[in-house]
Parts: C-alpha cells; sequence; structure tokens
C-alpha cells in the first residue's frame, strides 16, 4: 500500500483495515504538551518557536514543525472563544470562564525537575447551594454566539483541499457528566445522582442543550470535512469507575446516547471519545450508545490489558493511545520506550482499528529523547503486517 496519503491510512484504521502503518497522533484531546515538556522538545529539536499556553497550561496548538518532524496523521479544527463573554480575571489571580465556573493556578514543585510545574483547578462551584428553580435562571452561556464559529469554514476547508490529513473536530469542552461536576462541585453532583435525582437530571439536561445546540451549528460548518468528532468525559480512575455501571445507565446514558446520535445525524465522521482510567465495566455501554474510537486507553488502570481490550472490543471500537505516560515515557529509558511502543503495536494493531499516541498529555518530566524514541518506534514497529517476532 505504499503512497497512501495520511488521510486515506487512518480511513482503513478507522474503518478496521491495515493500512500501510499504524497512524499517528499527537496534540488532540489528552494528547498535548505541557509547557516545559514542550519547550524542552523544541530545544532539543533546534527549533525556537514559542508555544501558546492556554488556561490549563498546556500548549495550544502543537507547533507545524513537531507535527511533521513526526509525520503525525492528523490535524485539528476548533471552536474560537465567544464574542458575547470575556474571561474574568481576579485580583488573585484566580479566572472565572463563561459557565462561572472559577479557576486557579497551583504549583507543584517537582524536586526530580527542580521546579515546579504548574496546572489549573476549579474552586468555588457556581451552583454548589443551587435549587431546582435556580437552573432555570443561571446565566448559561450562548452555544451559537456567533464568535466560536467565525473563520471555521474557511479553515477546514483550506485543510481538506490543500492538505492530505485527516482532520479532527476538537472536543467542545468538557463532556456532560465533567461539566456537571464542575458547575455543582464533584461531591455533591455524585451525592445528586443517588439522593436528588430531579437536580441531577435536569442538570444534565441544561449542559446537554449547550452540547446539542453548538454542536449542531458545529458540524454543519465542519462535518463534511472531517474524519473524526471528539467528546470527553470522564468516567474512570486508576482503579475503577467513578460511578458504577447501573447509575451510569440510568443517569448519564441517555443523555449521552444523544449526543451521539446529534453527532451522527450531522457528519459520517468517527465519534471518539475520551474518558480516562478503568473504563472496561462500561466500555460495552460506551459503544452501545455510539462510541467509535476510545481514547485514551490508561494502559496501567485496572482491566485495561491490551490484548484483552483487543479480543473483546477491538472489531467494534478503535483503540487511540496506549503509550504508558506513568512510568515508561517519564522514567524509562530510550530502549524502554521503544519496547513500549512496539508492545502495544503488536497487541492493538493487527487488524487496523489502531491510532498510536501517548495515553494522556505528556508532562514535564517525560524526557524530549523519549517523546522522539517514541515516535521514531512508531514508524519502526508499525509498518504492516505487524511482526510478532
Amino acid at each position: 500500500m505504499a503512497g497512501l496519503s495520511h488521510r486515506e491510512r487512518v480511513l482503513l484504521a478507522l474503518n478496521h483495515q491495515e493500512a500501510d502503518r499504524v497512524p499517528i497522533d499527537l496534540g488532540g484531546w489528552a494528547c498535548y504538551f505541557t509547557e516545559g515538556a514542550c519547550c524542552n522538545l523544541l530545544k532539543y529539536l533546534g527549533l525556537s518557536e514559542e508555544p501558546v499556553i492556554n488556561e490549563w497550561f498546556l500548549v495550544e496548538k502543537t507547533s507545524e514543525e513537531v507535527l511533521t518532524r513526526f509525520d503525525v496523521d492528523f490535524r485539528r479544527v476548533s471552536l474560537r472563544p465567544p464574542d458575547g463573554f470575556q474571561t474574568i480575571v481576579h485580583p488573585d489571580g484566580s479566572w472565572t470562564d463563561e459557565w462561572g465556573i472559577k479557576k486557579r493556578k497551583v504549583g507543584h514543585y517537582s524536586a526530580r525537575l527542580g521546579r515546579t510545574v504548574y496546572y489549573a483547578e476549579m474552586v468555588d462551584p457556581p451552583l454548589a447551594e443551587a435549587s431546582l428553580n435556580d437552573l432555570e435562571t443561571y446565566p448559561w452561556p450562548d452555544p451559537r454566539d456567533p464568535g466560536r464559529f467565525r473563520g471555521l469554514a474557511e479553515q477546514v476547508q483550506h485543510l481538506y483541499e490543500s492538505t492530505d490529513y485527516a482532520l479532527v473536530a476538537s472536543a467542545i469542552g468538557q463532556g456532560i457528566f465533567e461539566q456537571a461536576q464542575w458547575l455543582r462541585g464533584p461531591q455533591q453532583f455524585m451525592m445528586d445522582l443517588l439522593l436528588n435525582k430531579d437536580f441531577a437530571s435536569r442538570l444534565i439536561e441544561k449542559v446537554l442543550e449547550f452540547q446539542l445546540a453548538a454542536m449542531e451549528r458545529y458540524l454543519d460548518i465542519v462535518g463534511p470535512y472531517v474524519q473524526i468528532v471528539e467528546t470527553s468525559d470522564d468516567y474512570g480512575t486508576q482503579t475503577g469507575l467513578l460511578v458504577s455501571p447501573a447509575l451510569y445507565r440510568e443517569m448519564l446514558q441517555p443523555s449521552h446516547r444523544r449526543l451521539m446520535e446529534k453527532i451522527k445525524e450531522k457528519t459520517k465522521a468517527k465519534v471518539f471519545l475520551h474518558s480516562c482510567g478503568s473504563i472496561s465495566g462500561i466500555l460495552e455501554d460506551l459503544i452501545d450508545v455510539g462510541v467509535d474510537i476510545i481514547n485514551p486507553v490508561q494502559p496501567l488502570a485496572k482491566d485495561m490489558n491490551s490484548e484483552m481490550l483487543k479480543k473483546r472490543f477491538g472489531s467494534r471500537v478503535v483503540f487511540h493511545g496506549g503509550i504508558d505516560v506513568q512510568r515508561v515515557l517519564p522514567y524509562g529509558s530510550v530502549e524502554e520506550v521503544m519496547e513500549e511502543v512496539r508492545y502495544r503495536i503488536r497487541a492493538f494493531g493487527p487488524g487496523g482499528g489502531y491510532i498510536l499516541a501517548p495515553a494522556h498529555n505528556i508532562q514535564d518530566d517525560v524526557p524530549p529523547e523519549n517523546i522522539v524514541a517514541m515516535f521514531e518506534a512508531a514508524h519502526q514497529y508499525g509498518q504492516y503486517p505487524i511482526s510478532t517476532s
């Protein structure tokens, strides 16, 4: 299959067929760099670009030079900031987004790095004390704000016609479950799901209404051009699910299904779901609602064994990610990184249905030589037919 374009290669993988090699991704949902990791890599590669950092202290957009250097098969389009709201910055440096969620910068000193690294955390959830009636008067963001879509049509059409990359519609913020937790507070919302179901259901519905309206307009513009639509909602932890399968099916799956149906109504693209941690307990349910691609396939989480996942679900869902970011990428040698990549390709790659990527964002403590080794190994070991020797 010599001479395949990036887009052709990805389409084969998405349809569970073997291409010339396993597709490679970087820069998508939960495949970003932290600022430190990106700066270290740029310096290592001899590139002078200054990365743009978003509110999560992650690199907003991966350098085109880096994407080209690693022969990444994907490029992304995403919604813009709305015209009708500007982030509110408070005197203490914290800030409030358009949902009314307040965030602050938090530093963590790394003895290994000898410096402080930063992330954002949510504080003072705005609906912590809200009643059911309060949900009807809350100032919800406008999903149809024209600023979100400005320039999007020109960008996606240019990428589709002028490049051969597979195109991805980036996720519209956080998922229904996560956004509800941030608005209500995680502990309170978890109690609501069990003890205050009317409130939880209405809050889920309000978040879903935004997602559906924004997604409809978004896909009216990009739907004919993209091959993947990203969504995100974290259901797992390192050791298990955040909610039981029964509670997911009762309280969350109906809204999740409606979102998937809306996406599939508007585009032929495959639907990608980012969901961290141990989610094998509801993976059947996620496939049932219409998820086509699962990310990040966190390999050290409980019950996320690569061979088991491929055997049970590999004919029905595409696996995206899988390269360990908890131990091997930050702490392993170059040889161990290459062996990790080789192992995941052998587990997930046969028969297609695998897109290689790190199993979450690349953190400050990942040496740049390990990042390079990951992508070099992807090209070395990802050629079809996959070697098992």
